[in-house]
C-alpha cells in the first residue's frame, strides 16, 4: 500500500504541472502569431567634400629640350659628343662641311680691303683738290665731285661689311653649339650623312627643371588656373613629388595640355612615370552609400527613406559620381540627415514599418 500511496502522490503531482502549462500555453501562441518586423540598417545622407580629385598620368621630362638643326645644307663632318653626355652653354657639338660657305667670306673679305684702299686714294685725291682750291688753282666742281664719290664709297664699303659679316656669321653657323647645360638623350645623324637646313642633328635635355605634361577634358579646364599645387604620386613605389601648374593649352572641344614643374628636390629621373593630382573645388552635393541605391543601373533608381517612425518611404534620385562608397544623387525631397536603408531592402514596400539595426 505505501509504494501505492506513493505513485498516486506522483500521479498527482504531474497532473497539477500540466495543467499549469495549459494555463500558460494560450499567451505563448498569441506572442508566437505576431510577426516581427524586419529588421534593416541605415545611414544618414551627407553632403560632399567642397572639392574633388582628380588624376592623370604623364611623364617626366626636362623643362629646357631641344633639337638642334643646322641652318644650312650640308655633310656632317664631325660629331664631338656621345649620347648621354653632358655639355656645356657653348660648347661646340658637331661640325658641318658646305663648300660654299668659305669662299664666301673669302669672297667678302676681299672685297672689303679693296674698298679700303680705294677709299684711301680718295681721300687723298679730296686732300689735294682742298688745297688747289684754297689757292684758287682748280674748280669747286672739281672738289665736290671728289667728295661725293667718296661719300658714295663709303657707303659701298658699310655693305660690303655687313656682307662680311653675315658670310661669317653663316661660316661660324656650321658649328653646332649647346644653347644651354645639357644631356645629349638622341643622336639622329651619323658623321658622312648629307643633312638638309632645318633637319634634326641631336637632341637636348636641360640638366635643371623638370616638368609633366598632361591631358586634361576641356570641361575642367576652365576651373584651372596656373600657379596651383599638385602632387605627383611615383607610379612604382611610395614616393611623393610637389608640382605647380605652369602652362595652360587650348582645349576647344578635347584634350588640353597642361604643363606642372615639378618643385621638390631631388627631382624623378628623366622617362619616369607618374600620377599627377589636381584637387578642383566643386559645389557641396547630396550623397548616399551606394548600396542605398536600389536599381542603380535600371530605369527608376531610388533610395528607401526611413521617416520618423521608421516607416519606409520610396524616393527618386539621379545617381551621380562615386566616390570611395558613396554615390551622389539629386532628388526632390532628400535632405541632408536623411536616413536611408542601406541593407535589408529586398522585401520592403512602401509604408512599411521596420527595425533600425544599430
Amino acid at each position: 500500500m505505501r509504494w501505492a500511496e506513493r505513485g498516486g502522490l506522483v500521479a498527482s503531482l504531474m497532473l497539477s504541472a500540466m495543467l499549469l502549462v495549459g494555463c500558460d500555453a494560450v499567451p505563448a501562441e498569441v506572442e508566437r502569431g505576431e510577426e516581427p518586423l524586419p529588421s534593416v540598417r541605415s545611414e544618414a545622407v551627407r553632403l560632399s567634400q567642397d572639392e574633388v580629385r582628380y588624376r592623370f598620368p604623364g611623364t617626366v621630362r626636362a623643362s629646357e629640350r631641344a633639337a638642334l638643326a643646322f641652318l644650312h645644307g650640308g655633310v656632317l663632318q664631325e660629331r664631338h659628343v656621345a649620347r648621354g653626355q653632358r655639355v656645356e652653354q657653348g660648347e661646340p657639338l658637331a661640325t658641318l662641311h658646305n663648300p660654299a660657305m668659305a669662299p664666301a667670306l673669302a669672297a667678302a673679305e676681299a672685297r672689303v680691303r679693296e674698298l679700303d684702299a680705294s677709299l684711301s686714294r680718295l681721300g687723298r685725291d679730296v686732300e689735294r683738290a682742298r688745297t688747289l682750291r684754297e689757292r684758287n688753282l682748280s674748280a669747286e666742281e672739281e672738289l665736290d665731285r671728289l667728295r661725293s664719290e667718296r661719300e658714295a664709297l663709303a657707303q659701298a664699303r658699310e655693305q660690303a661689311l655687313a656682307q662680311r659679316d653675315e658670310a661669317r656669321a653663316q661660316l661660324d653657323e656650321l658649328t653646332l653649339r649647346a644653347p644651354f647645360a645639357a644631356e645629349v638623350t638622341d643622336l639622329l645623324v651619323e658623321p658622312g650623312d648629307f643633312v638638309a637646313a632645318g633637319q634634326p642633328v641631336m637632341s637636348l635635355a636641360g640638366l635643371t627643371g623638370r616638368e609633366v605634361e598632361i591631358r586634361v577634358p576641356a570641361s575642367l579646364v576652365a576651373r584651372l588656373e596656373v600657379g596651383r599645387q599638385a602632387r605627383l604620386d611615383a607610379a612604382f613605389g611610395a614616393r611623393r613629388f610637389d608640382g605647380r601648374i605652369a602652362d595652360i593649352g587650348r582645349a576647344g572641344e578635347g584634350m588640353a595640355p597642361v604643363v606642372i614643374a615639378v618643385e621638390s628636390d631631388p627631382a624623378p629621373a628623366l622617362g619616369e612615370s607618374l600620377r599627377v593630382q589636381l584637387v578642383l573645388d566643386v559645389q557641396p552635393e547630396l550623397q548616399v552609400p551606394l548600396a542605398a541605391v536600389v536599381d542603380s543601373g535600371g530605369q527608376a533608381p531610388h533610395v528607401l527613406m526611413l521617416a520618423e517612425d521608421d516607416t519606409v518611404q520610396r524616393m527618386a534620385v539621379t545617381p551621380g559620381r562615386l566616390a570611395n562608397g558613396w554615390v551622389t544623387v539629386s532628388a526632390a525631397a532628400l535632405a541632408p540627415g536623411e536616413r536611408v536603408v542601406t541593407a535589408g531592402q529586398g522585401r520592403l514596400e512602401e509604408g512599411d514599418r521596420v527595425r533600425v539595426l544599430p
